[in-house]
């Protein structure tokens, strides 16, 4: 934006150096970019910003140096002399009507007629001031326009009235192919999201963007229409940047111009018309406006502790109250200095208080904000957070990559799995993205199985892949998704892994981030691992499920990937609910210096006796120096009879304060498999 420094004096006083004034502009948000010379004038490049179309226009600039130097605008002149008859003696309404049909894009629309025009060259005043900003002369009306453009940054548009076809100006959409030439030379085909200006027959002028030639005025014309209008900024914007047609009028419109500026326009073109040529200005104004437009905005309080929390400084409330009144902000409150305020038609862009406390810094200059040194604490990480990283690391450290899959999915593939973590209906999306991703996922499992399959297919034989993320479930009575976090792994190999070597390895991640988490010991005797049924989308009888008490907290096994050849094993965890009941406290112990003695058991059991039934019972009898017990191995096979199986396991003995004897130890063990026998039917294998 090109401002004039001589065209700056005639809204605002400024007695200050050329270099002064760019450094004012610049800090207070109007980066002057560059500073050119023109004749005993001086012109500024400024930077103006996309919400600020109020800086579009040397008034609006010249106001915010008015505030910066704390002194006030000067008035602008809008008087001019008027008839109520043109020289055949009709008044505007017989001379001219409007009708809008699309109010939505065109929320106003004024018009004046000026009668008995005088061909007059543009003054020399006129000239130099367009020129300065780049803008060359072509008739006064024409330079009228552009004039009052770059004075208050609404655009005009004059239309010669002798060559209007008939006395109705209607706005309207376009017709389909509708033909158009602007005043460019260029022709354009119209469609219907296009808004025009026409007469009885055509399209006269493309709304907010740019006149037609077949109106356009000469230095014969005798007889004007102005228009002076509001537009919503985004048609102007579709339609200019579809028919690659720019202008100044629709750069300004496509930023939403003043929506009050467009009769003080017009009033402020008659003004300067007259004053410079004899011609005759019809009383009155035609003038449509939508509902609602003209509603000034909600009022703002600004509450003067938090403008000083937000800029780092006290600035007394009447000085901040002389900033806004500079600014145009309207004072409503009656008992303070700051209190409520409304803002002005041209600034649309503030509507909380953060945007007064912004305008307040502007003006007060954040270059005389004193410097602080900030204080600086440090916050701990989230306890949860910090769990699920060390779950992450834990996942990585045993040679899985960590994925990230969609939230949203498809009722289509796995769906027994998501409804066995939350039996009822997904959340279901209004407006999916893709057709396939129209519900939230009740469990991170599909969508990771989804990946396992598109790697084995493009020819990778192993898959070792983890998330950890948020699923979405229902709650009776609760109208939102409940939010979860869950842990999910999936191992796929080419070549199956022989006897219970993959469930094992499935099934230790996730004994292993029981471990790490230290569920609560009150707790820990509850922690089990049950069948699953066959309605779980599982291969039958390789799936387990893991209990607290009666809550499901997750699930291991295996599952059948179409296209995909060998063994692919999956698990998945309710982590959210395991870090609730995790010991966030580690204390440690001093370990034990002696020796452990070790025992391999093998006992035959009923086939529906299960590990937890062993380990439970092993727990139970509390065995002197008992350190560690381990699962090894179940057999099935002609040394054991039907109905039966073989299973192996160990158990650790350490004393911390002396080496165990093998008898002491071969008593203890000896106790435990009478115990067995007793309780389970366990027969010791030989």
């Amino acid at each position: 934006m090109k401002v004039s420094l001589k065209w700056l004096q005639d809204h605002v006083k400024v007695d200050l150096p050329v270099e002064d004034v760019a450094h004012r502009l610049t800090m207070c948000g109007l980066n002057c970019e560059a500073i050119e010379k023109h004749g005993d004038d001086h012109v500024f490049e400024l930077e103006v910003a996309s919400n600020r179309p109020d800086h579009l226009g040397h008034r609006g600039v010249a106001r915010e140096l008015a505030c910066l130097l704390g002194i006030d605008l000067k008035p602008l002149n809008l008087d001019y002399p008027v008839v109520d008859k043109d020289p055949q003696g009709r008044s505007l309404d017989e001379v001219a009507t409007v009708v809008v049909d699309d109010e939505d894009r065109c929320g106003r629309y004024t018009v004046r007629v000026a009668v008995a025009l005088e061909p007059v060259v543009s003054p020399p005043w006129l000239q130099k001031r367009l020129l300065a900003v780049g803008l060359r002369s072509i008739n006064l009306v024409v330079d009228l326009t552009n004039y009052v453009l770059m004075d208050l940054g609404q655009p005009l548009h004059a239309f010669d009235l002798d060559l209007l076809v008939g006395e109705e100006i209607v706005v309207r959409r376009a017709l389909h192919g509708e033909k158009f030439e602007a005043i460019d030379g260029s022709q354009h085909e119209l469609d219907s999201e296009d808004l025009v200006i026409a007469d009885s027959t055509r399209a006269v002028a493309l709304a907010g963007v740019m006149g037609g030639t077949q109106t356009e005025v000469s230095g014969t014309t005798q007889r004007i229409l102005l228009e002076s209008a509001w537009f919503d900024p985004v048609p102007v914007r579709e339609t200019s940047r579809r028919l690659l047609l720019n202008s100044d009028s629709s750069y300004r419109f496509e930023r939403r111009v003043d929506v009050d500026g467009a009769d003080i326009a017009s009033r402020r073109f008659f003004h300067l018309l007259c004053k410079e040529t004899k011609t005759q200005v019809l009383s009155g104004c035609l003038e449509t406006v939508r509902d609602g437009l003209m509603k000034s905005s909600p009022p703002i309080t600004v509450r003067p502790q938090r403008t000083e929390l937000i800029l780092g400084v006290a600035i007394p409330e009447p000085e901040m109250a002389k900033m806004l009144s500079g600014l145009g902000f309207k004072h409503e409150a009656t008992d303070s200095s700051t209190g409520t305020w409304t803002a002005p038609s041209w600034r649309a862009d503030c509507t909380r208080e953060i945007d007064l406390i912004e305008e307040i810094g502007r003006i007060y200059g954040l270059d005389q904000v004193p410097d602080r040194q900030m204080e600086v604490r440090t916050v701990p990480e989230d306890e949860q957070a910090q769990l699920v990283e060390r779950v992450k690391s834990l996942l990585e450290g045993t040679g899985h990559h960590e994925s990230l899959t969609f939230s949203f999915g498809s009722a289509e593939e796995f769906v027994e799995i998501e409804d066995w973590w939350c039996v009822g209906e997904p959340w279901v999306v209004r407006n999916p993205v893709r057709s396939n991703e129209g519900i939230l996922r009740r469990s991170i499992l599909p969508g990771l199985l989804s990946c396992v399959r598109g790697n084995r297919v493009h020819g990778v034989e192993s898959v070792r892949l983890f998330e950890v993320a948020r699923v979405f479930h229902r709650r009776e009575g609760v109208d939102r998704p409940i939010e979860k976090i869950h842990l999910a792994w999936v191992h796929s190999i080419f070549e199956g892994l022989s006897g219970t070597e993959a469930y094992r390895e499935v099934r230790g991640v996730a004994d292993a981030v029981l471990d790490l988490l230290r569920i609560d010991k009150d707790l820990r005797s509850s922690v089990t691992w049950n069948p699953v049924p066959e309605d779980s989308a599982m291969i039958p009888g390789s799936t387990a499920a893991l209990h607290i008490s009666t809550d499901r907290l997750g699930i291991v096994g295996a599952v059948k990937l179409d296209g995909v050849t060998g063994e692919t094993w999956c698990g998945e965890l309710d982590l959210g609910s395991l870090i609730d009941h995790a010991s966030i406290e580690q204390r440690f112990e001093e370990f034990s210096r002696q020796p452990g003695v070790r025992r391999d058991l093998n006992i035959v059991i009923a086939d529906e006796i299960l590990w937890r039934d062993i380990s439970s019972e092993v727990e139970a009898a509390e065995l002197n120096n008992l350190e560690d017990l381990t699962f090894v191995d179940m057999y099935r096979g002609k040394q054991v009879p039907t109905g039966h199986k073989s299973v192996t396991f160990n158990l650790t003995f350490r004393a911390g304060d002396r080496t165990l004897t093998h008898d002491e130890v071969d008593e203890t063990v000896q106790g435990l498999i009478e115990r067995l026998q007793d309780r389970l039917q366990a027969k010791l294998r030989t």
